[in-house]
């Protein structure tokens, strides 16, 4: 998970592209409330605490994790794919 920033009352400010549906840095645009996804280079980017983002978004804690898992599997097996046309 990305690390988030402070806001003025002590909270964790963190970024969400509605694009990826991912927490990301955010990356100020010129303009002041303006940010743009480091991975999409969208400007479709929401900021907040991290309870309201997931609030808003209907983000649970285990979605996370079921993809991140997900994407630990297609990368093991990506890995074992090249590794058996090796050994052929």
């Amino acid at each position: 998970m990305i690390k988030p920033k402070s806001g003025p009352f002590g909270e964790k400010i963190l970024y969400y592209c509605k694009d990826c549906a991912k927490f990301i840095n955010g990356q100020q645009v010129g303009r002041k409330y303006v940010f743009r996804c480091p991975i999409c280079k969208t400007k479709n980017v929401a900021f907040g605490t991290e309870k309201s983002l997931k609030n808003f978004f209907h983000i649970d804690d285990e979605e996370e994790e079921v993809v991140e898992k997900k994407e630990e599997k297609v990368e093991e097996t990506v890995e074992n794919k090249g590794e058996e046309k090796v050994e052929k």
